[in-house]
C-alpha cells in the first residue's frame, strides 16, 4: 500500500491546525469558550495535579494499590478518548473540505496523514500542558527522574493508539452512513435518539455503576498494559516486564497497521459513491390534516402545516432549542439517583419549556429561506403568517409543557396552589411567548446559514433575538414568581440586600414593593406586550420588502 509521506502529510496537518486556528479567533464565543476550558481543564489539572504529584506522590504510592488504579485508569481514558475521536471523526475530521481538489493533487494516503497528525495536534495542545508539568513534578518529588520518561512515553502511545482506533471506527461508522439509504434517510432521527439515550444515561446512577464496572474489567486488557509502562520509573511499583513488552508490541505493531487501516478506510469513503436516495414524495399525513382542519383554516393552516414540514425534513434546524437543557442536568440526576422530585424541578421544567417553545418560532423569516418572496407575494396575510407560526409550536409544545410541569409539581414537595399556579402560568406563557419571539425575530433575522456540522448548515435565530427572547421570558417568569409565589419577594428582597451590601451600599426594598412590582413586570408581558408584538408583525409582514 501507499504509506503517508511525512512530508507532505505535515504540510496538510499545518494547513488543518492553521485553519482550525483561524475559525476559533474569527469567532467571540469560541475564544471565550476555548479561554474557559483552557482555565477549567488545562490550568487547573496542571497546577492542582502539579502540587499533589510533587507533594503527596510518596505517600499515595504508599497507601494505595497504584498498579491496579493506573491500569484501570489507563483503560478507561483511552476508551474515553477513542469514542470522542470516533464522534469527531463521524461528525468533522472524516470529511475534508475541497475534496475534489486536494484528492486529485495528492495521494489519498498523505491525506489522510495529515487529518491525523492535525487531530494528534489537536490533541496534544490540550494534554501537553498538564501531562509534562505534573509528570515533572512526579519526577522530582519522587526524586527518579525515570519517572518523566515513563509516564509521557507510556500517555504518548496511549493517546496515540487511541487516535488511530477512534478515527478508525469514526471513518467506518460513516462510510457505513454514506452507503446505506436506510441509515442516509433516518441519521437526524438516529442523532436525536442517541442524544437522548446519552443524556438519560449520564443522568443516572447507571453510567457511574458502568464506569466502575469497566474500570474492573479493564485492567485485564491490552490497553491497560500501558499502565505498566506508565510505572516503570516509579520507584516502589513493581509492573510485569510482560505487559511493559506487550505494550511497547502493541504500540510498534499496532501504530502501521492502524495508519493502513485508517488509509483503506479514508479510500473507501471518498472514492466510493454511496446510493442514491429515491425521491419519495411525502404525502401529508391524515391525522396531522385533521387535526390542523380543526383548529386551524385557509392560509394559517398551511402555514402551520409548512411548518412542520420543514421540521420533519430537517429537525436539526431546532438543535439550538435542546442547548438550555444542561442546566436540567443536576436536578435530573438528584430525582433519579434518589427517587424524590426536587421543588426546584418543576420550576425550571416550566422555565425550559416556555423558552423553548417561543425559541422554535424565533426567526419566521429567515426559515422562509429563498421561498420568502414567493410567501411575502402569496395571498397570505400578516395575521395569518404570525398565526401559523405562533400554532405551530403551541399546538405541539402546549400540552407537553402543561403535562410535564404538573407531573412535576405533583410530585414534588410543593404546595398544590404553587404547581397548579406554576402550570397555569406556563400555559399563559407558552401562548403570548412565541408572539413576543416572532416580533424580536422579525427585528433581528438571520438568513445565512450556521455550520452545526462537518457537512451540515442549518439557519439558526441571530444571537441578538436569543438575548432579547431570553430576557423577556426570564423577566416574565420572575416577575410572576415574585407577586404569586408566597416568600418569593422576601427572597428576592433579602438577595438584594445581601448583594448591594456586598458591592456598594445596603438598599432595602419592601416585599410588598417588589410583588406590586413583580406583577407589573408580568402583567405586562403577558398581556399588554403580546398584542403590540403581534400588530407590529402584521404590519411588519404586510409592508415588507426585499432589498
Amino acid at each position: 500500500m501507499n504509506w503517508p509521506t511525512p512530508r507532505t502529510s505535515a504540510r496538510i496537518a499545518r494547513i488543518e491546525c492553521l485553519r482550525s486556528r483561524r475559525a476559533i479567533s474569527t469567532s467571540p464565543i469560541q475564544l471565550l469558550g476555548v479561554a474557559l476550558f483552557a482555565l477549567l481543564f488545562v490550568g487547573g489539572p496542571t497546577i492542582g495535579g502539579s502540587y499533589v504529584a510533587y507533594r503527596f506522590a510518596g505517600s499515595i504510592i504508599d497507601a494505595v494499590p497504584v498498579l491496579g488504579v493506573v491500569r484501570g485508569s489507563l483503560a478507561l481514558v483511552w476508551l474515553v478518548s477513542t469514542v470522542l475521536i470516533a464522534q469527531r471523526a463521524v461528525g468533522k475530521t472524516g470529511r475534508i473540505d475541497n475534496e475534489a481538489g486536494l484528492l486529485t493533487t495528492v495521494p489519498a494516503s498523505d491525506v489522510v496523514g495529515g487529518l491525523v497528525l492535525a487531530e494528534f495536534a489537536r490533541l496534544v495542545s490540550v494534554v501537553a500542558v498538564p501531562l509534562l508539568a505534573v509528570s515533572a513534578a512526579l519526577s522530582v518529588g519522587l526524586r527518579a527522574p525515570a519517572a518523566f520518561l515513563s509516564v509521557v512515553s507510556a500517555l504518548f502511545a496511549l493517546l496515540a493508539t487511541a487516535l488511530l482506533v477512534g478515527h478508525l471506527v469514526g471513518l467506518v461508522l460513516k462510510t457505513l452512513f454514506a452507503r446505506s439509504e436506510l441509515l442516509t434517510r433516518y441519521r437526524s432521527v438516529l442523532a436525536v435518539v442517541g442524544f437522548l439515550v446519552y443524556f438519560a444515561a449520564v443522568s443516572s446512577q447507571a453510567f457511574g455503576r458502568l464506569l466502575g464496572r469497566l474500570f474492573v474489567l479493564l485492567q485485564d486488557a491490552p490497553m491497560a498494559w500501558f499502565g505498566d509502562l506508565l510505572v516503570l520509573g516509579i520507584p516502589g511499583v513493581d509492573p510485569s516486564p510482560i505487559r511493559i513488552a506487550g505494550a511497547t508490541a502493541l504500540f510498534a505493531v499496532g501504530v502501521p497497521l492502524l495508519v493502513a487501516l485508517d488509509v483503506r478506510a479514508a479510500t473507501g469513503l471518498w472514492y466510493t459513491d454511496g446510493p442514491r436516495p429515491t425521491v419519495r414524495k411525502r404525502a401529508p399525513s391524515g391525522s396531522n390534516a385533521a387535526f390542523l382542519s380543526r383548529i386551524a383554516s385557509g392560509p394559517t393552516r398551511t402555514v402551520t402545516a409548512t411548518i412542520w414540514s420543514r421540521t420533519a425534513r430537517t429537525p436539526f434546524r431546532l438543535v439550538y432549542v435542546a442547548y438550555p437543557l444542561l442546566f436540567l442536568f443536576v436536578p435530573l440526576r438528584g430525582a433519579v439517583t434518589s427517587g424524590q422530585v426536587p421543588g426546584s424541578l418543576p420550576v425550571l421544567v416550566a422555565l425550559y419549556g416556555t423558552w423553548a417553545i417561543g425559541a422554535a418560532a424565533l426567526n419566521p423569516l429567515g426559515d422562509e429561506g429563498p421561498m420568502l418572496p414567493l410567501t411575502l407575494t402569496s395571498t397570505v396575510r400578516g395575521s395569518q403568517f404570525v398565526g401559523g407560526h405562533v400554532l405551530s409550536v403551541t399546538a405541539v409544545g402546549l400540552p407537553v409543557l402543561v403535562a410535564l410541569t404538573a407531573i412535576a409539581g405533583a410530585l414534588s414537595p410543593l404546595e398544590p396552589t404553587v404547581w397548579v399556579l406554576l402550570t397555569a402560568v406556563s400555559a399563559l406563557l407558552s401562548v403570548t411567548g412565541p408572539i413576543v419571539a416572532v416580533a424580536i425575530g422579525t427585528v433581528f433575522p438571520r438568513f445565512g446559514t450556521v455550520r452545526i456540522t462537518h457537512n451540515r448548515r442549518v439557519v439558526v435565530p441571530s444571537k441578538r433575538a436569543f438575548v432579547y427572547y431570553t430576557l423577556v421570558v426570564a423577566m416574565g417568569f420572575v416577575g410572576a414568581a415574585v407577586a404569586l409565589v408566597p416568600g418569593g419577594a422576601t427572597l428576592v428582597s433579602n438577595a438584594i440586600a445581601f448583594w448591594s451590601t456586598l458591592l456598594v451600599s445596603p438598599v432595602e426594598l419592601a416585599p410588598a414593593t417588589l410583588r406590586l412590582v413583580g406583577g407589573v413586570v408580568a402583567v405586562s408581558l403577558g398581556a399588554v406586550v403580546p398584542p403590540v408584538a403581534y400588530r407590529y408583525v402584521v404590519r411588519r409582514f404586510d409592508t415588507y420588502t426585499l432589498a
